[in-house]
């Protein structure tokens, strides 16, 4: 069945100029208003500062052939740029991610951190809205201009993304990869989905489970060239390192081996974090190694809906009960809330349901708002909530559609090969 062609029960997609109009009027001044709000927070001072600050400081290091991550050299050169935020009772912070992506920022170390803040600013509202869109086109029937600038609208106002603008984190990153690698998937370009792929690595705590469920896909499928793409992209990667920096291998290792503790130093928006915060105990931060047997499972949802909707039930599932991770890594959950949205979108849920489903995204995305103007101690803990409450209204709305129309899962490789 061809994705224009897709019905709904009996009922075949139809929608007047009048229809197409309204949605396209609507999106566009959703869209408008967003950005226009976007603008004077891009010039506002201080704005993407707080986490880029250490990314950037260790990839200029490591772009003048200093080691990017000695402790001393850190802390003087953030104390240099941000006398009052460069240090955090005497330390430095430093870019505990694999080191790929230190390669990937080095030309912003070159640059002036003023300047290259901002330049981070703008690419991260670029990588979310290319992932907003391609996204969507994967998973609404009615892929329009009118839905395409709906789901950037949603994408880049959702808190997630305002928030890791805010902080000038790298989340943008691990969303593009896997946005990118589900295309490609299905596109049946195996060794360009592996090297997007790569960039999920960067925060393996936050992706664990759907990179679980990728090595046990490809291995059924015998789909190898996923594996050579991403191996690939890796040793590409270290071998630049190794032509910048011989030793940054053992220097990396000494870094993870002072940080060891990260995982428990900071309050963050896991079920583990919150259970510690409410019971002290560190058990149900492991809760995640009970679940990774559902990636069997998962493979039938992965055959039959394809790679993107089995990619956002794993990331449903890994995002809350990560070892530890911070509410704007729930960006990666975005193509879960545009999936929803499209079968709003498309009307594949009935219409009681859909109005249920619809305000349960308002709310949450409200409640998001809300928790970060939150002055309690245990406010970084309740983020927690918020991909467990998606993960319901994901449920409700597989529930709500299901059996009721076939669902595309894009093309195959088969079918491109």
């Amino acid at each position: 069945m061809s994705k224009k062609t897709a019905t709904c029960g009996k009922r075949r997609f139809r929608t007047t100029p009048v229809d197409r109009a309204v949605r396209i009027g609507l999106s566009l001044v959703l869209l408008t208003t967003l950005l226009t709000l976007l603008l004077p927070v891009f010039s506002a001072p201080g704005v993407g500062e707080p986490d880029f600050l250490p990314y950037w400081a260790a990839a200029r290091l490591l772009g003048t052939g200093d080691n990017p991550y000695d402790a001393s050299s850190l802390r003087d050169l953030e104390h240099e740029i941000r006398p009052d935020r460069g240090q955090y009772r005497g330390e430095a912070f430093a870019s505990w991610n694999p080191p790929w992506l230190l390669l990937f920022l080095l030309p912003l170390g070159l640059l002036p951190f003023d300047l290259a803040v901002r330049i981070w600013f703008l690419c991260q509202v670029a990588l979310i809205v290319a992932a907003s869109a391609l996204a969507w086109r994967m998973l609404a029937r009615r892929s329009g201009s009118a839905g395409i600038l709906l789901a950037v609208a949603v994408g880049l106002g959702s808190g997630q993304s305002v928030f890791a603008l805010l902080a000038g984190q790298v989340s943008g990153l691990l969303l593009i990869g896997l946005v990118l690698g589900a295309w490609w998937l299905h596109a049946g370009k195996d060794r360009l989905a592996g090297a997007a792929l790569l960039f999920t690595t960067i925060k393996p705590h936050v992706t664990y489970f759907a990179l679980v469920l990728l090595t046990v896909w490809v291995i059924r499928h015998r789909r190898w060239q996923v594996f050579l793409g991403l191996a690939a992209a890796a040793a590409l990667s270290m071998a630049a390192l190794w032509a910048i920096l011989p030793g940054w291998m053992s220097a990396y290792f000494r870094l993870m081996g002072a940080y060891q503790s990260i995982f428990f130093r900071y309050s963050s928006a896991t079920v583990g974090s919150l259970a510690h915060a409410l019971w002290r105990t560190d058990i149900f931060r492991f809760a995640g190694l009970l679940l990774l047997p559902l990636a069997f499972c998962l493979l039938r949802v992965a055959d039959a809906h394809g790679w993107l909707t089995a990619m956002n039930v794993a990331l449903l599932i890994s995002v809350p009960t990560a070892l530890y991770g911070f509410a704007f890594d729930q960006m990666v959950l975005l193509p879960a809330v545009l999936q929803m949205l499209a079968w709003l979108w498309d009307g594949e849920i009935p219409l009681r349901a859909a109005w249920l489903i619809g305000g349960g995204l308002i709310i949450v995305y409200i409640a998001f708002f809300a928790m970060l103007v939150l002055p309690t101690w245990h406010a970084l803990n309740l983020f927690a909530c918020i991909p467990l409450a998606w993960a319901g209204l994901y449920a409700l709305a597989w529930k709500q559609r299901s059996g009721t129309v076939e669902v595309y899962a894009g093309p195959r490789r088969e079918d491109t090969v």
